[in-house]
Formats: structure tokens, sequence, C-alpha cells
């Protein structure tokens, strides 16, 4: 799944509306699907990589439960 290629904004509004995402997550969300890289996510965000990384992969299982 590819959270910034693969989805309407309509899509994305209705993952906004109903996956339930922790403030952090909302964000990285909002950045991906802006199509920022990683490395511009973790700068933006002030977090690591691994932290960054963990929050994609928390928002791709909320998704995956809602689709």
């Amino acid at each position: 799944m590819n959270i910034k290629t693969e989805f309407t904004e309509a899509e994305c509004q209705r993952f906004r509306d109903e996956c339930n995402f922790t403030p952090q997550e909302l964000a990285v969300f909002d950045l991906r699907v802006k199509d920022n890289s990683l490395v511009q996510i973790q700068d933006k965000l002030n977090m690591s990589e691994s932290t960054v990384t963990r929050r994609i992969r928390n928002i791709k299982r909320k998704i995956a439960k809602v689709i």
C-alpha cells in the first residue's frame, strides 16, 4: 500500500474521519499524502526515522481495517 499514490483525496478524507489516527499519525499521514519523503517528514516533525516508519506502519494497519 502506497499512501502517497494509491488514494484519492476523498478516500484520504474518509481515512482521516474513520481511522482514529493519533495527532502524530495524522501529521505523518497528511505529509505523506502531499508526497513528502520520509526524510522530509522526519525534518518537518522532528522525529527519528524509526518513529516515522512506525507511525506509517500504524497508519497502514488502521487503513487496512477501514478498507
